[in-house]
């Protein structure tokens, strides 16, 4: 096909061409009739250029042409009505990506690499108060909270986060980023405002339990420890050791569930005051060996103190022995203290039976056991690694635990690097 238009266009030179030189020649002006056929061929391509460069301007309709304009006019209309189909076909895309963002619940706002809106729905509107003027605003301007700033500045997007505002009303919210594309991100939105105020009714209820629960267990040991005292006959002794021993683990129970609640209601926006990580370990090892028959060795490379709160921590650190301690068998346990990538890991380490694979990821539950006697000679309250994963929280840790049947455990956490100075 383009050898035939390519054969028109010649055609339509050379016929012009042929027919002034024929002319100029008749009358013996060869020269002259060739030069007026080749400035009618030229005309003549120009009037098809000026036809074409009119209908590119839309100031005419297209040329109509056999040759190489013709052509190249109708490889432009193909294109450009391909063209359209394209756009066509992406504007209804973007209208439903539209329409599903639309349609979504949770509050999402696209941002670019360095955090400005670039575009975000109905639900970030109802949700943070936004307005048609707030696109091209930095997050941050719009999201005015210190652990937000925080959360975002620091670039970790691997876990959802849990902020309180007040924009349009007092609510809990859920922000979750993720990367998207290559310079942009995507934040989700959601309104977790009932569940806090469910989980914190949950949380003052066990409290409210648990301290009426302390005084009439209170009264009730005290009174067993009294009649224990007195010559009663041996199967009394008996029953009186079994109630004693089942009090002081209700007591136990009750003590874990109230800190606990504490833990979980604690307001973890303050950052506590340094204390030294090496002279509180040594404290709680003393205090356990003195009433237990396993050692403990530390290991200590770094001397450093830890921003945190120092009474959780110990708890952490006592949890974690007393484990340590009570499933470790006869063999030595043993509290590392060392460098981390980011930051100082924090490691207690047992020789004892291991824990069997499917067990390791619900050990921080409340009340779970690995063994399901309730009745274990050495069982606790099944609050302890609960307790310790919301202490380490509180240092913006996380728990580890890494065992193997027949060669121990190991539960480790790091505290984060901008927790740690120098003792």
């Amino acid at each position: 096909m383009q050898q035939g238009i390519w054969q028109r266009e010649l055609l339509r030179v050379a016929v012009p061409v042929g027919l002034g030189l024929a002319a100029g020649w008749s009358v013996d002006y060869p020269l002259p009739g060739l030069l007026v056929g080749m400035a009618a061929a030229h005309a003549m391509s120009l009037r098809a250029m000026a036809n074409l460069y009119r209908w590119s301007h839309r100031f005419g309709s297209p040329p109509q042409d056999s040759g190489l304009v013709g052509y190249s006019v109708d490889r432009i209309v193909r294109r450009e009505k391909n063209l359209r189909s394209k756009l066509s076909q992406q504007a209804r895309q973007l209208r439903r990506y539209n329409e599903g963002l639309e349609s979504l619940q949770d509050g999402v706002l696209i941002i670019d690499a360095e955090g400005y809106i670039t575009n975000f729905n109905s639900a970030a509107v109802r949700l943070l108060g936004l307005r048609n003027e707030d696109l091209g605003q930095h997050v941050k301007n719009l999201l005015r909270t210190p652990k937000f700033t925080k959360y975002f500045d620091r670039g970790d997007y691997s876990k959802a986060q849990q902020f309180d505002f007040n924009h349009v009303r007092p609510q809990t919210l859920m922000v979750q980023i993720t990367q998207f594309g290559v310079d942009q991100k995507v934040m989700l939105v959601r309104d977790v405002t009932e569940r806090k105020r469910v989980e914190t009714m949950r949380q003052n209820f066990i409290a409210d339990v648990s301290h009426e629960l302390r005084t009439p267990l209170t009264v009730i040991n005290g009174y067993l420890e009294m009649l224990q005292d007195m010559e009663l006959p041996a199967s009394l002794n008996k029953a009186l050791g079994q109630m004693s021993s089942q009090g002081e683990r209700m007591q136990s129970l009750v003590n874990d569930l109230i800190e606990l609640s504490r833990l979980e209601s604690a307001n973890s926006d303050s950052a506590g005051d340094y204390f030294n990580l090496q002279h509180l370990a040594h404290s709680v090892i003393d205090q356990l060996q003195s009433y237990d028959h396993n050692t403990v060795s530390l290991q200590c490379e770094v001397d450093v103190e830890v921003q945190g709160f120092v009474d959780e921590m110990r708890t952490v650190l006592s949890n974690l022995l007393t484990n340590a301690y009570k499933y470790g068998g006869d063999g030595e346990v043993q509290l590392t203290i060392e460098n981390a990538a980011h930051g100082v890991r924090v490691s207690v380490s047992d020789q004892g039976d291991g824990i069997a694979a499917e067990h390791l990821t619900r050990l921080t539950e409340r009340f779970y056991r690995v063994d399901d006697s309730r009745e274990s000679s050495v069982g606790g309250s099944g609050l302890g690694l609960a307790i310790t994963k919301h202490a380490l929280e509180h240092h913006g840790a996380q728990l580890e635990i890494e065992s193997e049947i027949g060669k121990g455990s190991t539960f480790s956490f790091v505290i984060p690097a901008e927790r740690v100075q120098p003792a």
